[in-house]
């Protein structure tokens, strides 16, 4: 995937405007280390972060460090971190089974931070399906992994509307060609594959109309960075362990902290095709579990009672990391046990220590930053 980005940023001629911070981990073959040396002598400055380097940095914060398991998804935090300290204004994040298609795949990304020019789409029922907009063999219809199961039988019927002034880009979402972002309980039914996309160059959204957002091929101003949390997993949970909604949580909570804001955010391109490593999709449905039945909730709690009103994203992402405490801790469904509680609590503890990690690392506590042509992918 690395070589195939270095030719597409080389394409583009956007080598000279990007850095990349490739997160490791325990199971990472140490082969990869070589491979960032010589993406960097080909021209795509690349550093790579072992778990040597992820500790000894790590070292200065151990509140949050303490929140990030190992072998485990959402180490890539420590990438957003590096990345953060390191100046970007545009943070890209890719997965490693996900490869550039011909789109300018930096080039795209550039666009996050740009002025709302065309109208913003509305739902009446609060979310937009994404996977509308791309041709699925076999057909069926498809929701994108975390999307509200009570309205999967509804299909998209948003209006058009114009921003309001001052609004801007702050997250791209690009969507998928090949294997598409759908959950377990969707590839037990069938395998599929996403062929071809429909849709404009980007659609953006009302703030009060909301999709899924994964890390799959996402970029945020660094202005969001300390709302950008792919929130910690592996908590023990009956079952197993609470995994693979980490992104799909964390971009639930962004996009609850957007409100009021002059950010929206946009999907469409850059494609990528995600060339899925193998999975398992049944021990998958186990992980998944959890976090499927529990987005609902958690979305519809989100949307009619979490009413940010900090100035700074810090501040709404501390305020937040309070309503879970005072609001989805202590009103959970009857039919969650006790882990499930424990692990809500756990969500906004490592939500006030990236709060203040982000503060620390890149000065985030309220200034707004001006946006430059930088680009980093983590």
């Amino acid at each position: 995937m690395l070589e195939e980005l270095r030719l597409n940023a080389a394409r583009h001629g956007r080598l000279d405007d990007v850095k990349v911070w490739v997160v490791g981990d325990r199971k990472t073959p140490p082969a990869a280390r070589a491979l960032c040396v010589e993406a960097t002598r080909r021209g795509l400055e690349t550093v790579y972060l072992g778990i040597e380097e992820q500790d000894a940095w790590g070292a200065q914060f151990p509140e949050f460090y303490r929140c990030i398991p190992y072998n485990n998804e959402t180490r890539r935090n420590l990438g957003y971190l590096r990345a953060l300290e390191d100046g970007c204004e545009v943070l890209v994040c890719i997965d490693d089974d996900n490869f550039p298609t011909g789109d300018d795949f930096f080039g795209a990304h550039a666009r996050t931070g740009e002025a709302v020019t065309e109208p913003v789409l509305r739902e009446a029922s609060g979310y937009h399906n994404v996977c509308e907009y791309l041709t699925i063999a076999p057909a069926r219809p498809l929701f994108p992994r975390g999307f509200p199961f009570r309205l999967r039988g509804q299909a998209n019927a948003a209006q058009a509307a114009a921003p309001a002034a001052g609004a801007c880009i702050g997250v791209t979402a690009g969507l998928w060609l090949k294997e598409p972002d759908i959950d377990a309980t969707a590839w037990l039914n069938g395998r599929v594959e996403s062929v071809g996309y429909t849709g404009p160059q980007r659609f953006v959204l009302d703030q009060r109309t909301w999709s899924p957002i994964n890390t799959q091929n996402t970029s945020v101003v660094r202005d969001l960075i300390p709302a950008f949390l792919c929130v910690p997993m592996g908590h023990e949970v009956p079952g197993g362990r609470i995994q693979r909604y980490g992104d799909i949580w964390g971009g639930y909570f962004l996009q609850a902290v957007l409100q009021g804001t002059p950010y929206h955010v946009a999907f469409g391109r850059p494609l990528v095709e995600h060339r899925r490593n193998p999975h398992d999709y049944v021990d998958d449905l186990r992980c998944e579990y959890w976090g499927m039945i529990l987005t609902d909730w958690m979305t519809d709690l989100l949307r009619h009672e979490y009413r940010p009103t900090a100035a700074s994203v810090t501040g709404r992402v501390y305020e937040l990391a309070e309503f879970l405490l005072a609001s989805a801790c202590v009103r959970m469904p009857a039919w969650c046990p006790p882990e499930v509680r424990r692990f809500l609590i756990s969500t906004a503890e490592s939500l006030r220590a990236w709060a203040g990690v982000t503060e620390a690392v890149g000065g985030m506590s309220g200034a707004r930053v001006t946006r430059a042509e930088n680009f980093v992918a983590a």
